[in-house]
């Protein structure tokens, strides 16, 4: 059964009030968003289709390039209440559409993007399918998710956190690689369900539906990065995210 974390109210402050704290400072605003942001095609005159699109921040950004259309689609209420206040422009549409029901979108789009969204879904195949369905010829697909070195431990009451500091340098736990499915990690006082596929299972389900992958990042650090947050040197042992750009194949 799909998860809706986004509209339980006290988790929703919280992760509203963490953005808000840590505006410009977060791992979201210094390294994952740029480093989306530049792997991105070129979107003029291109209709987008953004899955989970959160605050909508992606939305607005991609119409002011130049997109023609922009659909954001995401599960939580809440979130599609803050994009319509603060991402909202002519052409910019946003609908309550679960991940899990877009094949039921009677569009079809240029490009289709996803900002740290797809490890909350469990049928990542089919979700592929569906994007395919969806994308024009030549169509591309831009995500990023957690990193799968990371994202594999279980947690559990002896460990909450995946990192051990030994002789002033941190090393990320690795355990149960190579066994896919439900991780549920606390966060904001919430179990929340992630699904875990190490790196093969999403390539090759990318390449066995159809697309070409045309670029990989796993986001090194840069000193710019590290001005602002010593602690995102950790990447350099453990990436926080990883990010795909691929391209529908001709038939």
């Amino acid at each position: 059964m799909r998860q809706n974390v986004y509209d339980n109210e006290t988790f929703f402050n919280e992760y509203d009030m963490m953005r808000t704290e840590n505006k410009g400072k977060s791992a979201n605003d210094v390294i994952e968003i740029p480093i989306f942001r530049k792997m991105m095609p070129d979107v003029t005159n291109k209709s987008i289709l953004d899955l989970g699109c959160g605050y909508g921040e992606n939305d607005k950004y991609f119409k002011e390039l130049g997109a023609s259309y922009v659909l954001g689609t995401d599960i939580s209420n809440n979130m599609l209440e803050i994009a319509n206040k603060e991402n909202s422009l002519s052409g910019i549409e946003y609908k309550n559409i679960p991940m899990e029901e877009i094949s039921l979108i009677d569009k079809k789009f240029d490009i289709v993007i996803s900002s740290l969204a797809f490890h909350y879904v469990s049928d990542f195949d089919r979700l592929i399918k569906d994007i395919y369905n969806l994308l024009n010829d030549d169509g591309y697909l831009v995500f990023s998710q957690e990193h799968p070195i990371p994202a594999c431990l279980f947690y559990t009451d002896n460990i909450q956190n995946n990192r051990l500091e030994l002789y002033g340098k941190k090393y990320t736990l690795v355990a149960d690689y190579n066994r896919m499915g439900l991780r549920q990690n606390p966060w904001n006082g919430v179990k929340v369900d992630k699904y875990f596929r190490n790196f093969s299972t999403i390539i090759n389900t990318l390449i066995r539906n159809g697309f070409v992958i045309e670029e990989i990042n796993e986001c090194e650090p840069t000193e710019d990065m590290i001005a602002i947050n010593p602690k995102f040197a950790n990447q350099y042992d453990s990436p926080y995210f990883l990010f795909v750009k691929a391209h529908k194949k001709d038939n």
